[in-house]
């Protein structure tokens, strides 16, 4: 079998309800039901099959603050007041200071720009930056992608004679800072109908005050900014990235045109998955590894000799930045076993880690690789021995707020600040223990057991004849996906493969074709090329993926892209004609990265198997003889059964692997008990090897029916006889060619069935015996099943496979 990697999840619809809507709307059943799914009204699905307008966007006067930010722009820009744009390193605050400087721009003003460095002064104002702005005449600093937690900084500004409009989204603290204006759709008391905007949608709405418009032009920079912070796909970031991603397709900036260019695609071409993991992780570069201001040099350069240099530096970044990232993983790596050793067990359940020398502008990057692995919440810190202090980011998983649990931790760092998945603190070194300690106690108390465990989520399961290219096609124009509208998964169940073959560099990924002669579907897992061997033909499995249209030389076909499967039948692999076949054994058994259970039919194959493992560390031998002794043929696989239940219910890697391998087929009802206890109740056989044991035992007699009645005929003619060795048995033994044991077998049927009287050792014939049939016999079929039994070593596989699949439990699917 091949286990899932997730936990699946999906929903049922209303399969009424979703056919008016396919009727109403024109689309695909399918659609309706993943639109269904995902919980939107009628009146909003309609949206997403309309062209995106400014008219969908709400009025931004309704968020609080609004007016008082812009009226304090307008008079700053009126009396030449000297403004400071204060940005953030992050793609989001990038693109929120670029639109600044366009707007500011067009509207006038004399301003200038500052962000902040990463490692040397860390997120947010700080007080050195609002005291080189008061020195350089500034009276008036905007916030973009901050400020909402900086009440010491904006305290100090006031006594500087500076004042300061916040534009921010991330989450207020329960202090607010005493600014002219605070603009967060978040903040308390905020009628703002939509709050998931990030610090570019938040410019970008005062930029539709300021300007009197929707600014049609900006929102290519708000729709980057939305993509790269992860916001929710839904509502108002869904119109901004519609108009920004149109924008870019037919009216492209330099900049934005450069840098589609250095990522290898065209303007043409984007979608919010390029600026996701394409042009954002650029943009990020600079910010991580040197400055953020080259990335807003390239989005408000006009020269585009400039904006190709400005995007090939940081492309050559962004390739820097993931060298090292690679590096710090490994690092992080090590540090984190060593970290379960000291710590005992399975580790605490929050991974902290800290070293002197790590980058902190791509801590979040190692947190994010990290959960992915280990999928518990990370927290990756930079050391800087100078101050004694440590900078860095932490990731989550489902179900556990990073920021409220750092809330609760508030006391042991200087400060913090983020959101439910992710956050960035500063805190001296001398208290990551405090934190770590602090963080594992409130993930045990908020996390359930299924929270450690990783899933994915499928809108619905969807069967082979309902995914077809118009199917795809529709799907498409829910677009943009990301976080908070993903692109739709779906889930077939029963799927039969009708060919595999691996593809790509060292075959890491593997194509499928699905269904059947007449309807088949194309498939593609990437990274699942290991799963090759085990996907032959034929094998039925269940796919989680997503549906598209493939392209090629002109031609359209669907496709779907496996992110997950499973299967619940054995696979078996035949190796009885095998030569070598223990050394055979012992040499895929060591490059085996996982359990090797040999269960051998006697003990003279058990010796030969062990001495060709060596006493490998992942094999455990044994013979069904001592299964049978140990109690009820179910002893091999007890102790890693309690093993895995013993162990919490995290995934630290994939799930334990386990191959069973057979040396010597079972030749009597007993030992072919206990394999199907085995094959039954043992832990998940990823393969089954059948490897030949010799010598096989001479099957027994099988008496056929015309036996029994040519022995009956004669014990009818006597009536009465003598049950002895040397009696009438004997003479119906000779005058039938069978053996004696064979002619008392027949006697000891007929006594059962009560065809025969018995008294002692006098036997007789009953005149009227009640009608029976031979199989209501346990003594016929006890026969039966042992002349079956001799012949299991021989076994076709096939015969074998079915056999399997009926020892085993029915709820292999679910």
């Amino acid at each position: 079998m091949i286990p899932a990697r997730y936990r699946w999840e999906w929903k049922q619809t209303d399969e009424r309800l979703a056919a008016e809507w396919s009727e109403k709307l024109g689309i695909p059943p399918l659609v309706a039901r993943v639109l269904l799914s995902r919980g939107w009204s009628e009146e909003e699905a309609a949206f997403f099959f309309r062209p995106a307008d400014g008219e969908d966007l709400h009025d931004p006067l309704l968020m609080k603050g609004m007016a008082e930010a812009a009226e304090r722009i307008r008079r700053a820009v009126a009396s030449g007041e000297r403004i400071r744009v204060y940005g953030d390193y992050d793609a989001d605050g990038v693109t929120s200071t670029s639109l600044m400087i366009r707007l500011l721009t067009s509207l006038g003003a004399d301003f200038d720009t500052y962000i902040p460095h990463r490692s040397l002064e860390g997120y947010g104002l700080n007080l050195k930056a609002v005291d080189a702005a008061a020195d350089a005449g500034v009276s008036l600093i905007i916030t973009v992608d901050n400020g909402i937690s900086a009440v010491e900084q904006i305290a100090h500004a006031r006594e500087r004679g500076l004042d300061v409009v916040v534009t921010d989204h991330h989450e207020p603290p329960a202090v607010l800072p005493e600014a002219v204006a605070l603009v967060n759709p978040k903040q308390p008391g905020c009628p703002y109908p939509f709050k998931g905007l990030c610090g570019a949608g938040v410019a970008f709405k005062l930029a539709q005050v300021l300007l009197g418009r929707v600014p049609e032009e900006l929102a290519d920079l708000a729709a980057i900014g939305t993509v790269a912070d992860l916001m929710p796909l839904i509502g108002e970031n869904r119109v901004i990235v519609k108009m920004g991603l149109e924008r870019m397709r037919t009216q492209p900036v330099v900049g934005i045109r450069a840098l589609a260019s250095a990522c290898g695609t065209q303007p043409s071409e984007l979608t919010s998955g390029k600026i996701g993991f394409a042009l954002a992780p650029r943009l990020n570069a600079g910010g991580r590894l040197e400055r953020a201001d080259a990335a807003v040099a390239l989005l408000t350069t006009s020269d585009a000799a400039e904006a190709e240099r400005l995007a090939r530096d940081l492309d050559r970044l962004n390739a820097e930045r993931q060298k090292l990232v690679d590096a710090t993983v490994l690092e992080a790596e090590e540090l984190w076993q060593q970290r379960k050793r000291e710590y005992g067990g399975d580790g605490p359940n929050v991974i902290v880690l800290s070293r002197a020398g790590w980058n902190a502008g791509i801590a979040g990057l190692v947190a994010s690789k990290l959960v992915e692995r280990h999928y518990r919440p990370a927290v990756i810190l930079a050391e800087d021995p100078e101050t004694g202090k440590c900078k860095g980011s932490a990731r989550s998983i489902d179900g556990f707020d990073l920021y409220a649990a750092l809330t609760d931790c508030a006391e042991l760092m200087e400060h913090y600040g983020g959101h439910q998945a992710a956050a960035g603190m500063t805190l001296y070194v001398s208290r990551i223990g405090e934190l770590e300690e602090k963080l594992h106690r409130l993930a045990e108390e908020r996390l359930l057991p299924e929270d450690w465990l990783p899933k994915k989520k499928a809108d619905l399961m969807c069967t082979l004849t309902e995914t077809t290219l118009a199917a795809a096609d529709a799907l498409a124009r829910l677009e943009p996906f990301g976080n908070g509208h993903p692109t739709p998964r779906l889930m077939l169940q029963g799927v039969v493969i009708r060919e595999s073959r691996t593809m790509g560099k060292d075959n890491k990924h593997i194509r499928l074709k699905l269904g059947h002669e007449h309807l088949a579907l194309e498939a593609v897992g990437f990274g699942m090329g290991e799963l090759a061997e085990r996907l032959e033909a034929g094998r039925k499995v269940d796919v989680l993926g997503e549906l598209s249209v493939n392209e090629w030389n002109g031609a359209r076909k669907v496709q779907f892209t496996v992110q997950d499967l499973r299967c619940g039948e054995l696979h078996w692999v035949d190796r009885r004609q095998a030569r070598g076949r223990w050394q055979e054994i012992a040499q895929w058994g060591a490059a085996f990265e996982g359990t090797l259970h040999v269960l051998c039919s006697t003990a003279r194959l058990a010796g030969e198997v062990s001495a060709a493992l060596q006493a490998q560390s992942n094999a455990t031998i044994c013979t069904y003889a001592d299964m049978a002794a140990a109690g009820d043929g179910e002893s091999a696989v007890r102790e890693t059964a309690a093993a895995a239940e013993a162990a919490p219910p995290r995934r630290e890697t994939a799930v334990p692997r386990r191959r069973l391998v057979l040396a010597g087929l079972p030749d009597n009802e007993s030992d072919i008990g206990i394999l199907a206890r085995v094959l039954a109740q043992g832990p998940g056989w990823e393969i089954v090897y059948l490897y030949d044991g010799g010598a096989h035992r001479d099957s027994p007699a099988v008496l056929d029916r015309s036996d029994f009645a040519r022995v009956y005929a004669l014990l009818r003619e006597r009536g009465t006889w003598i049950d002895g060795p040397e009696g009438f048995l004997r003479q119906a033994a000779d005058r039938t060619g069978l053996s004696l044991s064979s002619v008392r077998l027949v006697q000891e049927v007929f006594e059962e069935l009560g065809f025969i009287r018995s008294r002692g050792a006098e036997r007789s014939i009953v005149e009227q015996p009640p009608r029976r049939k031979l199989e209501e016999s346990e003594r016929y079929g006890r026969m039966v099943r042992q002349a079956e039994a001799a012949t299991f070593p021989d076994w076709p596989l096939d015969k074998l496979k079915a056999w399997g699949e009926k020892v085993r439990p029915s709820s292999l699917w679910s």
